[in-house]
């Protein structure tokens, strides 16, 4: 059964690798702490369906890198301040509020996520992710990478 501890300890580890996935530009970061059956989904649905290119409403691992892959490559730099984190070690769930600071060479963008995650039996890994994005500002930032890609 997984302990507080070991869930908190995944959820740091989820973060900082998120974080140094864009510093290092290395789209395997993004999958070291999660199951190799994770599930990513995003919501909501409807930001989902407007972004056809961008997202699915659930993808792997493997998935979700080459996904980034591009979009890693258009970030400089990136800041990911948890406001809020509630852990249910019984369901072994988590949520948490992430203002993400997304640093551009022409821009900086604050989105805020809500990231629902599931972790396996022992805790050490993450199992599912539900990432619920700021409409609002994200659609700010896919804009102007559509821009960049020539896609507008």
């Amino acid at each position: 059964m997984a302990d507080r501890a070991t869930i908190q300890k995944t959820i740091d580890a989820f973060i900082e690798n998120n974080t140094q996935a864009v510093k290092q530009k290395n789209t395997n970061l993004l999958s070291a702490i999660l199951a190799k059956d994770c599930i990513r989904m995003y919501r909501p649905l409807s930001f989902i369906q407007r972004y056809p290119q961008f997202f699915k409403p659930q993808i792997t691992n493997a998935d979700y890198e080459a996904q980034m892959q591009h979009e890693l490559q258009t970030m400089q730099d990136v800041r990911q301040d948890v406001t809020r984190t509630v852990i249910d070690t019984t369901e072994r769930k988590a949520t948490l509020w992430v203002e993400t600071t997304v640093f551009t060479t022409d821009s900086q963008n604050k989105v805020e996520v809500i990231f629902d995650l599931d972790f396996t039996e022992d805790g050490s890994q993450v199992k599912q992710v539900t990432e619920f994005v700021d409409t609002f500002e994200s659609t700010k930032v896919l804009e102007q990478i559509l821009t960049q890609m020539g896609a507008k």
